[in-house]
């Protein structure tokens, strides 16, 4: 459908069709037990979007929370269950935990329960963004939620609203062609929090990251990886294996 809304904003450029025919193509959006199981965050992209973030919104709230997708791969309801208490900046460390008798669920219940590793440059953001930007809020659990909003804690339908602003074109001030004039709509160029763990994936992956750690850092296990996360292509997958066996 996006294929076609392009070709009739094109005809649109001939006299004899009406300008705004193309507006009138609707493009389905993909929920998340549909959406297109192709769909990820480029790695090229990802560097684009965090070094703006990085330099305009450093230490913002929507700076930690793609920068915790994209370096962990953890899901939206992992980031969603975070508190502050679950950050251990000495170590450094997250601890996903289960709680669905407080609001915050993961996917495989307890059995999604781990710590998972940061580097310094996490840790760092992470420490800046508690000591001089987080409010001091708490949810209606009296816990203390790392991304938190107005009503307590970011809800995933706000965690999603974000991923959307930030992987849009427009969001660089690029030329966005299938976006529509309308502020609730998602722009078809913007990508999912789930394509950013794709993504997140597929980069490890491809920087020689070992499947086994790539699996159990994001939860995944090696079928599910194989079939739905693991985006590279053949090619790069053959250069891995042959420069691997010429270290051997």
């Amino acid at each position: 459908m996006c294929t076609i809304r392009l070709f009739v904003k094109w005809c649109s450029t001939i006299e004899a069709v009406p300008t705004e025919l193309y507006a009138n193509v609707m493009v389905p959006v993909v929920g998340p037990e549909n959406q297109n199981r192709e769909e990820m965050l480029q790695s090229e992209r990802a560097d684009e979007i965090l070094g703006w973030l990085a330099k305009y919104q450093y230490v913002s709230r929507d700076h930690v929370f793609i920068v915790l997708l994209w370096e962990t791969g953890v899901r939206i309801g992992g980031a969603n269950s975070l508190d502050v208490e679950d950050v251990d900046l000495d170590d450094r460390f997250l601890q996903l935990e289960h709680r669905p008798d407080e609001g915050t669920t993961l996917k495989n219940g307890s059995s999604g329960e781990q710590l998972v590793s940061i580097t310094p440059e996490l840790s760092q953001l992470l420490e800046a963004y508690l000591d001089d930007i987080r409010p001091d809020t708490t949810d209606e659990y009296g816990r203390e939620p790392l991304l938190e909003s107005q009503q307590g804690r970011l809800s995933r339908a706000t965690m999603r609203r974000i991923a959307y602003t930030l992987t849009a074109p427009c969001f660089l001030d690029e030329e966005c062609p299938d976006c529509v004039d309308d502020i609730d709509a998602k722009c078809p160029e913007a990508v999912s929090p789930h394509a950013v763990r794709r993504g997140s994936i597929t980069h490890f992956l491809t920087n020689d990251v070992p499947v086994e750690i790539v699996g159990d850092r994001m939860d995944v296990s090696r079928k599910i990886l194989d079939k739905h996360y693991d985006q590279r292509s053949e090619e790069v997958k053959l250069e891995q294996l042959r420069s691997y066996l010429d270290n051997v």
